[in-house]
């Protein structure tokens, strides 16, 4: 007696894990950008932190254009390289006075690229990213 498969039984087996395939990637990809939105709210969340604090010693809040937070004065008081490095959003904060600015972080490329979340001073989210 040959052991082995048949033609037939490889093909259903193909078959079986392409149809398995077709629904598990859409759910990886989801989750993939969603874990890319938390990881900007976390970082506007540190971005609004040294905010704060460069107004607690300074009187005023400070723009910064993406990738400039490391070269700004905000890096004196929270590490701010990894956020520069971040390919997946820019980060830029403006309008900034003595008593308001705005952290807009803006999706740079995938499925849902140009959507962004802000962030103002009083640490109001609007988020408009929806993977």
């Amino acid at each position: 007696m040959k052991k082995g498969f048949t033609l037939i039984e490889l093909l259903i087996v193909v078959i079986v894990v392409a149809i398995l395939a077709t629904f598990a990637v859409p759910q990886y990809l989801k989750v993939v950008e969603k874990t890319k939105g938390a990881k900007a709210k976390h970082n506007g969340t540190l971005i609004t932190q040294a905010e704060k604090m460069y107004r607690a010693e300074m009187d005023i809040y400070l723009d910064v254009a993406n990738d400039g937070l490391a070269a700004s004065g905000l890096n004196d008081f929270i590490e701010m390289v990894e956020i520069d490095a971040d390919t997946d959003w820019t980060y830029d904060v403006t309008g900034s006075s003595a008593s308001a600015f705005l952290l807009t972080m803006v999706r740079v490329d995938g499925p849902n690229a140009t959507e962004s979340i802000t962030i103002d001073q009083d640490g109001v989210m609007v988020d408009g990213f929806t993977p």
